[in-house]
Order: C-alpha cells, then sequence, then structure tokens
C-alpha cells in the first residue's frame, strides 16, 4: 500500500484483519484516513511518533496497546490535541500491571484529544487516578464517555461539569468503594450532568455507596442502568422526572423504597434485587409504587425470591408486557381488568391454580413443578408452555366453546388438548419439541386452518400422515427452536 502514492482517501473502518500501513509519510497525497487501529510496540507495530505523522486523522481512530508507551515523553510525540478532525477516539492498554501509577497518569494526560471530540472510550487504564482534562469544561462537543475495565482508580473524575454528555458507561472499576460528591463537579455547579439522558454502572463489586447531592442532578436522564453490585446500598437521585427505563440487578443491597419519582417510567427491571423498587415483603408498599408508573409499559422482575404476591388489579393499563422470572414465592391474585399484551410466567412455582393466571394474547408459562393443569384462557392467540413435567391437562379454559389461539408451543410435556379441531379452530400452527411421552394426536385430528406444523423430538408420535387426518399439505422443520420470548 505504500507504493500507492497518489492516494487520497483511506477508510478501513470495520477492518479487524487489514493491517495498518507503516510508514504513512510515503503516502504523499493522503489527505483523509478514517477508522484507523494503531496497534503499538512489538517488530511490526507502531510508535507513537508515527501517529504524529497522521495529522490527516478523521473518524474514529483507536489506539491500542498503550502499554507499550515508556513515558510521557513519548507519548507527547502523537500530538493527539492537535488532530481536529478525531471525532471518536479509542484508547486501549492490555491487562498488566503498571509499574508506575503516575507514569501511566501522565502517558494519558499527553494522550488529551482535541475539544471537536464526540466520543471517547478509555479501556483498561492502568493508573490509579485520571487526568483532569477528562472533566475539562472545555469540551463542549463530548456526548458519549466510556471507562471501562479501568481496575486500579480508586475515585471517578468530575464528569457532572461535561456540558452536553448524553451517554455516560462505568463499568469494572474494582478499586471504586464509594461515588462522592466530586464525581458531579465543583460544589458551585448547578445540576451537574445537565444534559446526561443514559447513565449506566456495571461490575464495581466493591461499590457501597452512592452519595446523592440533591441539587437537581440529571435532569434530562432518561434510561438508568445498575448492574451486579453485591455491597451497593444507599439511595438514587429522587427527582428523575424525565427517566424512561429504570434497570437494577443483582444489587441484592440496593434499597430503593423512599418515593423515588417513577410516574415517567416506562420500562422497570429488577433482577435479583429483592430490596430495590419495592420492599416486596410488604405488599402495600409495592402496590403504592405500580400505581405511581402511570406510563409503565414493560415490568421485568427476575429471580427475587422474596416477592409473594402481585396485585394484578393495579396494574396500569398502560402495562403491556409483564415478565416473572424464577419467583418462586410469588402467588398471584385472581385476574381482573383488561387483558395484557405479553406475558411470560417462568419458573413461578407457587403458582399451581391455572384461573390465577392473567388473560393475555401472548402467554408463556415454563418451568412450573407444581402445575398440573392448565386451561388456555379466552383470547389468547399465543401460547408458549414448556418444561411443566407434572402437567396432566392441558385444555381450553371451563366455559369457552372456542378459543381464538393461533399458535401453539410445547416443550416437555405429556399430552394434547383434547377435541382440538373443536376447540381450536383458529390453530394455525403447531409446535412439539421434546415430547416424548407424546404418542398420538387427539381424537378428531388436527384443526382445519393448521398450516404450519414443527415436530422435534418426539419419537412415539406417529409419522404416518394419514393417522394424522391432515386437511391440507403442511410444511415439517427439523432441527432446534429458538427460545421464544
Amino acid at each position: 500500500m505504500e507504493e500507492i502514492i497518489n492516494l487520497r482517501h483511506l477508510d478501513i473502518s470495520n477492518t479487524s484483519r487489514l493491517k495498518m500501513p507503516l510508514h504513512l509519510c510515503k503516502l504523499k497525497s493522503l489527505r483523509v484516513l478514517v477508522g484507523a487501529k494503531f496497534l503499538l510496540g512489538g517488530p511490526c507495530g507502531w510508535r507513537m511518533e508515527d501517529l504524529s505523522e497522521a495529522h490527516y486523522l478523521y473518524g474514529s481512530p483507536s489506539i491500542l496497546e498503550l502499554q507499550n508507551v515508556v513515558d510521557r515523553r513519548e507519548a507527547q510525540k502523537a500530538n493527539m490535541r492537535e488532530k481536529n478532525h478525531v471525532e471518536k477516539l479509542s484508547l486501549d492498554w492490555s491487562e498488566s500491571d503498571a509499574d508506575n501509577s503516575q507514569t501511566e497518569r501522565d502517558i494519558l494526560d499527553e494522550l488529551r484529544p482535541h475539544t471537536n471530540i464526540k466520543e471517547l472510550q478509555i479501556y483498561r487504564y492502568r493508573g490509579t487516578q485520571f487526568p483532569n482534562w477528562l472533566a475539562d469544561c472545555s469540551f463542549l462537543k463530548i456526548v458519549k464517555l466510556s471507562l471501562s475495565n479501568c481496575k486500579d482508580c480508586f475515585s471517578l473524575p468530575a464528569l457532572g461539569q461535561l456540558p452536553c454528555l448524553k451517554f455516560l458507561s462505568i463499568r469494572e472499576m474494582h478499586r471504586i468503594t464509594e461515588v462522592t460528591q466530586e464525581f458531579y463537579g465543583s460544589p458551585s455547579s448547578e445540576k451537574p450532568f445537565n444534559s446526561l439522558e443514559k447513565l449506566e454502572f456495571a461490575k464495581m463489586p466493591e461499590w457501597k455507596q452512592w452519595h446523592v447531592l440533591g441539587k437537581g442532578e440529571c435532569p434530562a436522564l432518561q434510561k438508568l442502568s445498575i448492574d451486579d453490585y453485591p455491597m451497593l446500598m444507599g439511595k438514587l437521585p429522587e427527582n428523575l422526572c424525565s427517566l424512561i427505563e429504570l434497570r437494577i440487578s443483582r444489587c441484592p443491597e440496593l434499597n430503593l423504597e423512599m418515593p423515588i419519582q417513577l410516574s415517567s417510567v416506562k420500562r422497570f427491571e429488577v433482577d435479583g434485587s429483592p430490596k430495590a423498587g419495592v420492599v416486596f415483603d410488604e405488599a402495600e408498599l409495592f402496590t403504592s409504587q405500580l400505581e405511581g408508573m402511570k406510563q409503565i409499559v414493560k415490568l421485568d422482575i427476575s429471580d427475587c425470591n422474596s416477592l409473594t404476591s402481585l396485585p394484578i388489579s393495579t396494574l396500569p393499563n398502560t402495562l403491556k408486557t409483564l415478565r416473572m422470572w424464577h419467583c418462586w414465592k410469588l402467588k398471584l391474585e385472581a385476574p381482573a381488568g383488561d387483558m395484557i399484551s405479553n406475558l411470560f410466567l417462568v419458573g413461578c412455582d407457587s403458582i399451581s391454580s391455572p384461573e390465577l393466571v392473567p388473560r393475555a394474547r401472548k402467554l408463556l408459562i415454563e418451568d412450573f413443578q407444581n402445575l398440573t393443569r392448565f386451561l388456555i384462557p379466552s383470547g389468547t392467540e399465543t401460547l408458549n408452555i414448556g418444561f411443566c413435567e407434572n402437567l396432566e391437562i392441558l385444555s381450553v379454559a371451563c366455559g369457552t366453546q372456542m378459543t381464538s389461539l393461533n399458535i401453539l408451543y410445547c416443550k416437555k410435556v405429556k399430552r394434547l388438548p383434547d377435541r382440538m379441531q373443536e376447540l381450536l379452530p383458529s390453530l394455525k400452527e403447531l409446535r412439539l419439541n421434546h415430547c416424548p411421552e407424546i404418542e398420538s394426536f387427539p381424537d378428531g385430528g388436527l384443526p382445519f386452518n393448521l398450516q404450519r406444523l414443527v415436530i422435534i423430538d418426539c419419537e412415539k408420535l406417529v409419522n404416518d400422515q394419514k393417522e394424522w387426518r391432515l386437511q391440507r399439505p403442511l410444511s415439517q422443520s427439523v432441527g432446534h427452536l429458538p427460545r421464544w420470548q
């Protein structure tokens, strides 16, 4: 490539196997270089002075293996501050320990980008503190910042001062024990994180305390994700009036029972965090929280064994999807109100009566060990039922002459509904997966409108179409069925 001396524009974005050409100074006509990945060190690697020659960098360059940079003077040779066409920059160290933390900070200090930068990613930085430029409010264009796997850092920069920051991701910072007031900026700062729309924290195992200012921080925040913090306690900002999505996962000690503003939340997800959002042992508090979610569209609760009841009648009419996964003690009240669009119930063993399953257009029932019978509710259009090993009866709800069921997925069940042709006249698709005890289809044959039949790992099921009493040719598929959700 070095021989293409008339080359003016080079774009190598998304070409991980294509090596960057060395000695860019030989490409005398090159004016635009996009998507460059500079691998430092090694026999075929780049030097920082080579980066200095790439003064025409555009787009989103990556600088890799930064542990091979010796000191500040070497880093300074890259002249990153002058590269005003770089909009997205990725800085990446390998997983190794640093000999001198101050040297690491000096190196990152010299890699300060031009203030035109819009997105910045820092991976595996080996210093114990970040340089001050990360929180410099002169970065007026930066909208996205990601700090990941910087395991030796024990504090976060004052990122609340970045005026246009919209997306912030902080992950795998193993030495962070608390998020202090310094994170928001100077004490005189008004409304820190004024433009922030999405904030995610993940995998900081020593994080114990989140200090909240109570000064109207994060007024534009729409999405908040907190994932895998076994020791985190404390509160979240209360005035999250713009919050649309709240996800709390694997934070068993995080207690949010104070009156946090959730009226704008459309998606609320709690996974393995029994104290998050509600104290599940207190049904009245849970009901109050649900009633406050005036715009909730999706509610997802997983692995919360302390959840014992769910007041279906209090769910807002805006709710379209309800997912309850592995809440072993959950008991539902008698269904009432409008039909839910999507209902997913997995591993809720305390539900043993089919009458307590709410009505839903799309319904998934899986891993119910105490369920011996299930009656397909009226109005259900798609039913996925599986891993209910003690299920003996699968039929239509009492008083229902026929259903509007279009799709039926069965996995590891013992039998099909009786009188399918009569009670399931709308059925168009039937999938059977790993049902070794089903030997034949019900008397009367399959529904007349059936268009698709999929049979997988059902050894005893008769393979002769004449025995199935089919009314039209069907397509058959063999292979693995994806998990339906």
